[in-house]
């Protein structure tokens, strides 16, 4: 079986500085949607689901190249579409909304299912293998508002994760949403599409 780390480790190996960074970035963009929506309430109105998740990603991509440019531990990828973080070798981030039982949605490119599989003989101790981390906002559907910043475990499935806990400001409390299991639940994957990946945007993000 398996064993995967728990929020605290997660969260303690990524260090202070990052996790603060990442909940910042991520409020700060919850700051941005209140600001354009008090500016700009039709332009908001008028987005698509999927067109305001972009903007929001948007948002939050832009301010976390800003707090952790120049960190040593730190490097982007930014290629059309595909944005991720990485903190060493050790931990591989991609920014998404979360529901409140921390399911994502993707399309099932051969990336996003790579990105959401762990690698296979995964982790007696942190820093052996990239790990791959979700980090973003639970959202609510119908408000169309963000919530507390979350970061989230998974292993083979959109809809179910193995766990999901607030990402804090530096030196606050983590909070468990959803604990570690045993093991994962076996992929939930949406309807195929013919688009390639590099055709989708950043795809509810």
């Amino acid at each position: 079986m398996k064993r995967y780390p728990e929020p605290d480790e997660v969260i303690e190996a990524l260090g202070d500085k990052v996790v603060a960074a990442l909940s910042a970035a991520i409020l700060g963009a919850k700051d941005d949607l209140a600001e354009y929506r008090q500016g700009m309430p039709h332009f908001v109105a008028d987005h698509s689901p999927r067109g305001l998740a972009n903007w929001i990603h948007d948002r939050i991509w832009a301010r976390i190249v800003a707090e952790l440019d120049g960190v040593e531990s730190v490097s982007f990828v930014d290629s059309g579409p595909l944005r991720e973080l990485y903190v060493n070798a050790d931990f591989r981030l991609r920014f998404k909304r979360h529901s409140p039982t921390g399911a994502i949605r993707s399309y099932p490119t051969v990336g996003a299912l790579d990105f959401i599989t762990q690698e296979p003989d995964l982790l007696s101790l942190i820093g052996i293998r990239t790990l791959n981390l979700t980090a973003g906002y639970e959202w609510d559907d119908l408000a169309r508002t963000m919530g507390e910043p979350v970061l989230s475990l998974r292993d083979g499935s959109f809809e179910d994760v193995l766990w999901m806990s607030t990402l804090p400001a530096a030196g606050g409390t983590i909070t468990p949403i959803k604990p570690v299991t045993d093991g994962p639940t076996p992929p939930v994957i949406e309807a195929p599409r013919h688009d390639s990946e590099e055709n989708q945007g950043t795809d509810d993000a």
